[in-house]
């Protein structure tokens, strides 16, 4: 019984087997004679579509008296050809305006004595953000007031030997000419000269006194009264005076003007160190306001304080200060940022590389999820140099208004590129496009009451317009809005049939 088992279930599968390769055989080449006799019955593509067409578009005309056509909402407008507006979407991103995007670094090193901002709150211009105590500035401001105290008392001096030099020239002048001693009490009177005025009136007063003793006895020298020896040593006496009087003059001459100059150079000297410390300070961000009163009598410990000020009117995005904290010029502890403007960073692709001539400076549409009923708009700015190499791309840049503060830096959004080819195409309305069995129609006024149903091959698609490639010439006219009530009325009149 066992060997009549298995040879029955031995016959069933070669029975199977062979059953099974005779259908195979059928189906491949049953297959083969298919795919041959479509071979032979094949046509071009464009055949097929120019034979759908012509046979789609030979419709009875629909009849629609013009009574009804309000009701219907039925408005027919003529078939142009314009440049078509369509726009390029991109994937973009919000990023800072990099323009206005500060990051502050203490300029001195020191201690943070005060600080005055939290993150996230918004800063005026020129608010202070952090106090530091500094050594470097309390000793800048230090030398500042010394400087100023020196100078304003070399400027005191200076005027009062600008003086003394003026009227000690204008006394040996007087002198020279001869002036008598009146006259010089009362032109130089009251005029300051220092220790010049007595040199030179004592040196004036033996002069005069020489010359009046030798005029006297010059008249009597030649009667004989006056020994001619006494002549000689009267006149000696008058030549030594006026000699010393002149070497005096010439002395104090040039003793006045080397005393002047001195004086200028040292007033100079002191202004430039006064400037080179302001200057120094404002380096550091002090205005001229700030080092007008400088006074560590008035100011004490004040005086060393180095505010930290906002650059611009903000938002604080970083922190990274706190009180009694050291701070050196390398280390970054705030940030700010002016979100009212924002940046859009999108990439082009190489097929949209064409339109980059013609991108800059235009504006773009920003749709993002957050605000699904908004659209913002963005101006171009920078449009890319150099492609990059992994993802074949060209970075492009926008500014969008953020008065509002609703697009955040991060977000991404959907960026509508203008196209900006000019080229006219037939179009028409969105709304004039039906849809029925895979295809697409309008219908064109065939009469005064009668339309006919003309198939169309469509292109590009905006949501205002679609482009027509095959189907319509310029000139038709074509219903725009209503077509719901004629495809109705179609649709009843093909059932009917």
């Amino acid at each position: 019984m066992k060997r009549s088992v298995s040879q029955i279930l031995t016959i069933l599968v070669i029975v199977a087997l062979v059953l099974g390769g005779a259908t195979y055989w059928y189906r491949s080449h049953a297959s083969d004679v298919h795919e041959e006799k479509a071979a032979k019955t094949e046509v071009p593509d464009h055949h097929v579509r120019d034979t759908e067409t012509s046979l789609s578009s030979q419709h009875d005309p629909i009849e629609f008296p013009q009574e009804m056509w309000n009701p219907a909402g039925i408005e027919i407008a003529e078939v142009t050809a314009s440049p078509l507006d369509a726009w390029v979407v991109l994937t973009g991103k919000i990023t800072l305006n990099e323009d206005k995007l500060s990051h502050l670094y203490p300029l001195v090193e020191g201690r943070v004595d005060d600080v005055r901002v939290r993150f996230g709150q918004h800063v005026h211009r020129g608010a202070t953000l952090v106090v530091v105590q500094s050594r470097e500035v309390g000793q800048l401001m230090l030398s500042l007031f010394q400087d100023r105290l020196k100078l304003d008392f070399a400027q005191t001096r200076n005027e009062w030997i600008q003086q003394v030099c003026r009227n000690t020239l204008a006394l040996i002048e007087m002198m020279r000419g001869g002036a008598s001693v009146a006259e010089i009490e009362k032109a130089l009177k009251d005029r300051p000269m220092g220790d010049y005025r007595e040199q030179l009136m004592t040196a004036y007063l033996v002069k005069l006194k020489a010359q009046a003793h030798a005029d006297r006895l010059n008249p009597l020298s030649d009667s004989g009264v006056v020994p001619g020896r006494q002549i000689l040593e009267v006149k000696s006496d008058l030549d030594t005076a006026e000699a010393t009087l002149q070497s005096l003059m010439e002395q104090i001459s040039q003793d006045a003007r080397l005393s002047a100059r001195e004086s200028e150079r040292t007033v100079m000297e002191l202004r430039t160190a006064t400037a080179v410390d302001e200057t120094n300070l404002k380096i550091l961000g002090f205005g001229t306001d700030e080092l007008r009163d400088v006074n560590p009598a008035k100011q004490g410990e004040q005086l060393a304080h180095y505010p930290v000020v906002a650059p611009f009117g903000g938002t604080i995005i970083s922190k990274d200060v706190v009180l009694m904290e050291r701070v050196s010029p390398d280390r970054q502890i705030l940030t700010i940022a002016d979100l009212s403007t924002v940046w859009v960073a999108a990439d082009i692709y190489e097929t949209h590389l064409p339109l980059l001539a013609q991108l800059n400076d235009q504006k773009v549409r920003l749709h993002c999820d957050a605000w699904p009923d908004k659209t913002f708009e963005a101006r171009i700015f920078y449009t890319g140099d150099v492609v990059q190499e992994s993802t074949r791309t060209i970075a492009l840049r926008a500014e969008a208004e953020n008065s509002q503060g609703l697009l955040k830096p991060g977000m991404f959004v959907s960026v509508e590129l203008p196209n900006l080819n000019l080229e006219k195409v037939l179009q028409v309305p969105s709304t004039a496009v039906q849809d029925h069995a895979g295809g697409s129609f309008v219908f064109v006024q065939s009469g005064p009451d009668s339309f006919l149903r003309h198939n169309v091959v469509v292109g590009r698609e905006t949501p205002d317009a679609v482009e027509i490639l095959e189907g319509l010439e310029p000139g038709d006219r074509v219903v725009v809005t209503g077509g719901f009530a004629l495809k109705s009325r179609m649709l009843s009149e093909l059932l009917a049939e």
